[in-house]
């Protein structure tokens, strides 16, 4: 990137130097050719003139052509990071790509010629100082103009900074509104919510509106300030000319030469003015873009495949925006999965239980404390490579627009069909794909097939087992199946621990927690109860037993351990 910001400067200072041949040519015109009436220096002169603007225009674009490809390189260089940026934001779920946006926005600058500007501007003080040798005078009058013109973009800046952060900022909330309606319109239509969304999203929109008109007014204005400013500086060098004329201190070609000497200095100051609003967006997203890229932080090491050991060591964890003084939503979690083990997690809702889950498969990090596979935490591996360690399956199973091939294989490019039929036979799915139009090469997404709950919940365990990972961590992954697809998740579920994989499975079933080695019961973020499922069950149903000896009133004894709660979906 350095390298091709002195590549653009190399071209900008030779744009500005053979520029210099037009007042030069004025000067010789003037001076030299009508009061000797010479037209062979005439001849000259202006042949010597149209090949230095002819030279000029092919630099020019050749500046154009570097701007657009250092543009494209821009692309190729950040797309990757700005698109993993874009996944890991904060307003990632409600499908805002902020990053990517600000690469956009990024690109399109570099590409325009409002970048020429920033090139052409460090050339306005050496025309100005140029303008010294003509006469002194010509020199302090140019300064006091560029002067007024910087205090102008001072002006600018100060009275539309705050107005067009604002302004991006009404804007983002307003196409949030609009993916989140559009993403789920059926819901919204169902439920008679269309004129009610339109009306949210307008007053969103409407204030987007007013804050970017506010902005436009500001550009305008001083705009208008800044053109006239120039324009009366113009009259006011061919004043002071035409005087030191009259008082023989300087020629007639001179005053055209300190003019166009004059508008080349200031015109890069006045046209940035101009084009203020677009140069803040362009500094605003390459801001965003470099704090993307320091918070990417290190990779982590390619460490060897794990056994498969999965537990949490004092795991605290706050929800996004959290009040000073809240309370954490997991609270010093501590427990360790043996290899080759099924736990259950169980618990009443709001008791962390999916937050504990995208915790384990580093969807999310915790404040303070450490998952760890092995022993390790999991924060020194490769992101890719523990990926590819871990199986898992959500609670809201989310398919993305591709075949069920390309999804089941988490978009691997050379997927191998042996690996990827043994993660369907695996998930028990196999004949369930079949059974589709075009197989494993049937379109999901909005174009291609709509799946049921139940299909999209099978195929993604289909996807949590591909690659034979060594350990699978399942968010309530029988919430819209029927019986038979229970059924086959119990059998998938047997024989992933037959491979010896440990499986962490999230359920308010006891059918499926019947078949676990262990479980562990979560309360308000804590560990109420771990161990094998015979003395946990055994114990629960001592406490259920001391429960009806004692006659505790219904209502005190919904407070009591509840080994299954009902199925409640809403977790913090």
């Amino acid at each position: 990137m350095k390298s091709s910001i002195i590549h653009m400067g190399v071209f900008s200072a030779a744009t500005n130097v053979v520029m210099l041949v037009l007042p030069l040519y004025m000067l010789q015109v003037y001076d030299r050719v009508l009061p000797a009436a010479n037209l062979d220096t005439l001849a000259y002169l202006t042949l010597l003139a149209l090949l230095s603007l002819l030279l000029f225009g092919a630099i020019e674009i050749v500046r154009g052509v570097y701007a657009s490809r250092l543009a494209a390189r821009l692309d190729v260089s950040l797309g990757s990071s700005s698109f993993l940026a874009a996944m890991r934001g904060p307003r990632a779920g409600l499908g805002d790509v902020q990053a990517l946006r600000d690469l956009t926005t990024v690109r399109s600058f570099i590409a325009s010629r409002t970048v020429y500007l920033l090139f052409d501007l460090p050339f306005g003080p050496i025309f100005i100082g140029l303008l010294y040798f003509v006469h002194p005078w010509l020199f302090l009058v140019t300064m006091a103009g560029a002067v007024l013109l910087l205090f102008v973009a001072v002006l600018n800046q100060a009275a539309s900074s705050w107005a067009s952060r604002q302004a991006a900022e009404f804007l983002g909330t307003s196409m949030n509104s609009a993916q989140a309606f559009a993403r789920n319109f059926e819901t919204v239509r169902a439920l008679g919510m269309v004129s009610n969304a339109i009306e949210f999203w307008g007053t969103r929109f409407s204030d987007s509106l007013r804050a970017t008109d506010k902005v436009a007014r500001i550009n305008a204005f001083y705009g208008g300030i800044s053109r006239t400013a120039r324009s009366v500086l113009q009259i006011a060098i061919l004043g002071v000319g035409a005087y030191l004329v009259l008082h023989s201190e300087m020629t007639a070609g001179m005053i055209f030469a300190s003019s166009m000497l004059s508008a080349r200095a200031l015109q890069p100051l006045d046209q940035i003015i101009g084009s203020w609003r677009q140069i803040i967006e362009a500094k605003g997203a390459w801001k965003r873009l470099s704090a993307f890229q320091s918070k990417s932080g290190k990779e982590g090491v390619a460490l060897p495949s794990p056994d498969g050991i999965l537990g949490a060591e004092q795991v605290i964890y706050y929800l996004p925006g959290s009040a000073d003084g809240a309370p954490p939503l997991i609270k010093r979690l501590t427990f360790e999965v043996p290899a080759g083990q099924v736990v259950a997690v169980v618990g009443p809702s709001q008791a962390g239980k999916s937050t504990l889950a995208r915790l384990l498969v580093g969807a999310i990090e915790p404040r303070s404390g450490a998952i760890r596979v092995d022993g390790g935490d999991i924060r020194n591996w490769n992101p890719e490579e523990l990926g590819r360690q871990f199986g898992y399956l959500p609670q809201d199973v989310e398919l993305f627009p591709g075949t069920i091939a390309q999804n089941i294989s988490r978009f691997e490019p050379d997927a191998c069909d042996e690996k990827l039929i043994q993660a369907a036979q695996r998930a028990h799915v196999h004949e369930l794909i079949l059974g589709q139009r075009d197989g494993y090469s049937t379109m999901i997404g909005p174009t291609g097939v709509r799946l049921s709950g139940g299909e999209r919940q099978r195929i993604g365990l289909a996807r949590a087992f591909y690659g034979d990972p060594k350990i699978l961590v399942l968010d309530e992954p029988n919430a819209n199946l029927d019986s038979s697809g229970e059924a086959a998740l119990e059998r998938a579920i047997t024989e992933a621990r037959v491979r010896s994989t440990t499986v962490l499975v999230i359920t308010h079933r006891p059918s499926l927690a019947a078949i676990c080695d262990r479980i562990l019961m979560l309360r308000n973020g804590q560990i109420e109860i771990y161990g094998l499922t015979s003395d946990v069950l055994g114990r629960l149903a001592e406490q259920r037993g001391q429960t009806r000896a004692s006659k505790v009133s219904p209502s005190h004894d919904n407070e009591g351990v509840v080994p299954f709660p009902s199925p409640a979906r809403a977790e913090g």
